[in-house]
C-alpha cells in the first residue's frame, strides 16, 4: 500500500527545526525519493482508463444517442486574432508580421498535425488498456508529406507520417498491432482519411458603410484587415524571396550536416494522468484531455473537438486574408463549426458506421456593408484555397512507424 503523501510531508515538516517556507519539505533527497515513488504512472493510468472504458463499453447502445460538437471562433477586434472556445476551453490563433499578424498564436496547419497526433495517442492508450498492455512512456511526432500532384494555389499538410516513440515491455508484434488498431479506432484519422466538404451556412448582416468615431478612436476588424491588405501588398514580393533564401539556406546547411530533409514536425506527449500535450511550433502548447466517463479527467477539450476547431481557426483566417485582398470592409467575423458524433458506430450490431464525424458544418456571422454577392463571392474565394478545408474534402493517408524509447524534441547535430 502506498503511504499517503500528506503522512510523509507532515512526518517531515515535524522533524525540521526551522521552517523556511512551504518548498522547504521539498529539499530533502529522502522526501522527493518517496514523492517519486507515489508519484502516478502511465501504467496506473491504463489501469484506471480500462475501468472507465470497460463501463462505457457496457452501456446499452440504446442508452447513448448522438452528440453535437461544436467549436466556437470569433476574431477579435483590432489585433486580429483568432479565439478559439470549445466549452470551457480556449486557445488563440494568429499569423507572422508578415502577414499582418503579431505572431501572437499557434498556426493552423501545425496545429492541425498536432491535433492528429493527439487523437491517435488517444486511441492507443485505449486499445492498450483494453488489452492490458502496459506503456511507461507515449510521444507521437506527425509530419505531412506533400503529394506529387499540385493542387493549384492551395498548399497544406497531407498524406501524413507520424512516429510512435514508446517505452513499454510489450513485444514488436504487440505494438505494431496496438498501432494498427489505434489507427483504425481514431476518429479523427477515419475523418481525415474521408473526402468530407463541410457544408457553409451564412450570416450575413449589414452595417453601415460609414463608420462613427465617438473618441480619438475606434478601431476594429475593419482596421484590422486595411491593415493586413497594407502588409500583404508591401510584403508579398519580400516574403516570397525572403522564404525562398531561408530554404534554400537550411537544406544547404542539412546537407553539411547530413541531416534528413525532414523536418521537426509537432509533437504530442502524454503525460502520467493521460492528459496529451501538444507542442506547435516548438514553442505553444495546448492540453487535450477526455472527460471522466473516458477515462480522463477533463483538464482539456478532447481532440475529437479539437479537429473542429482547427477547422474553425483556418477558415477563419483565409477569410481575413480574402477580405483585405478584395478590399472589403468587414467589421466583425465569427464563426461557429458543428459535427455529430455517433457513440455508437463501430459496436457490435454497427459495424457499417463510420466513426468518423457526421455532418461536418460551420456558420459564418460575419457584419459588413458588403453586398451578399460580395460576401458570397468572397467566401467563395475562402474555400477555394483555404488549406483545412481542403485537406478535408481531399482523401488523405496515414503510415506510421514505431521507435522504442523516449522522444527527443532536439537531437544532436550530426
Amino acid at each position: 500500500m502506498k503511504t499517503n503523501i500528506l503522512t510523509i510531508i507532515a512526518a517531515f515538516a515535524a522533524t525540521t527545526a526551522v521552517a523556511q517556507g512551504p518548498l522547504d519539505i521539498f529539499r530533502s533527497t529522502e522526501t522527493k525519493r518517496q514523492l517519486e515513488l507515489n508519484a502516478p504512472s502511465l501504467r496506473d493510468h491504463l489501469k484506471q482508463r480500462k475501468v472507465a472504458l470497460e463501463a462505457w463499453n457496457a452501456l446499452s447502445d440504446k442508452d447513448l444517442k448522438p452528440v453535437t460538437l461544436t467549436a466556437n471562433v470569433t476574431v477579435k477586434n483590432r489585433s486580429g486574432v483568432r479565439e478559439l472556445r470549445v466549452r470551457n476551453f480556449q486557445y488563440v490563433g494568429d499569423c507572422v508580421y508578415a502577414h499582418g499578424g503579431q505572431d501572437s498564436g499557434v498556426d493552423t496547419p501545425t496545429t492541425a498535425q498536432a491535433v492528429f497526433a493527439s487523437d491517435l495517442a488517444d486511441s492507443y492508450l485505449n486499445q492498450a488498456a483494453l488489452l492490458g498492455i502496459d506503456i511507461d512512456s507515449l510521444t507521437i511526432e506527425l509530419h505531412g508529406r506533400p503529394d506529387a500532384e499540385p493542387t493549384g494555389r492551395v498548399s497544406y499538410p497531407r498524406n501524413f507520417l507520424y512516429t510512435i516513440y514508446i517505452d513499454s515491455p510489450a513485444s514488436d508484434e504487440e505494438l505494431e498491432h496496438l498501432a494498427e488498431l489505434a489507427e483504425q479506432n481514431s476518429v479523427v484519422a477515419s475523418l481525415v482519411k474521408l473526402a468530407v466538404t463541410p457544408q457553409l451556412t451564412i450570416d450575413h448582416k449589414l452595417s453601415p458603410r460609414e463608420k462613427k468615431v465617438e473618441g480619438a478612436t475606434l478601431e476594429g476588424v475593419r482596421e484590422y484587415i486595411h491593415g493586413k491588405r497594407q502588409a500583404v501588398l508591401a510584403g508579398r514580393e519580400r516574403w516570397e524571396r525572403l522564404q525562398k533564401e531561408r530554404e534554400a539556406a537550411e537544406k544547404s546547411e542539412r546537407r553539411q550536416r547530413r541531416e534528413p530533409q525532414e523536418p521537426r514536425g509537432p509533437w504530442v506527449k502524454v503525460f502520467p494522468n493521460g492528459v496529451r500535450q501538444l507542442t506547435v511550433n516548438d514553442k505553444y502548447l495546448i492540453l487535450h484531455d477526455n472527460p471522466e466517463y473516458l477515462g480522463g479527467t477533463n483538464l482539456g477539450m478532447t481532440s475529437i473537438e479539437g479537429v473542429l476547431g482547427i477547422l474553425g481557426t483556418c477558415i477563419t483566417h483565409i477569410s481575413l486574408g480574402q477580405a483585405a485582398e478584395l478590399n472589403l470592409d468587414v467589421d466583425s467575423v465569427s464563426l461557429t463549426v458543428q459535427a455529430e458524433w455517433n457513440p455508437v458506430a463501430g459496436r457490435k450490431g454497427h459495424e457499417s458506421e463510420s466513426i468518423a464525424l457526421q455532418n461536418v458544418r460551420y456558420k459564418l456571422h460575419a457584419l459588413t456593408p458588403e453586398s451578399d454577392e460580395k460576401v458570397k463571392e468572397w467566401i467563395g474565394r475562402v474555400e477555394a484555397i483555404c488549406p483545412m478545408y481542403n485537406l478535408f474534402k481531399d482523401t488523405q493517408t496515414f503510415e506510421h512507424r514505431i521507435v522504442r524509447g523516449h522522444f527527443n524534441p532536439n537531437p544532436p547535430r550530426r
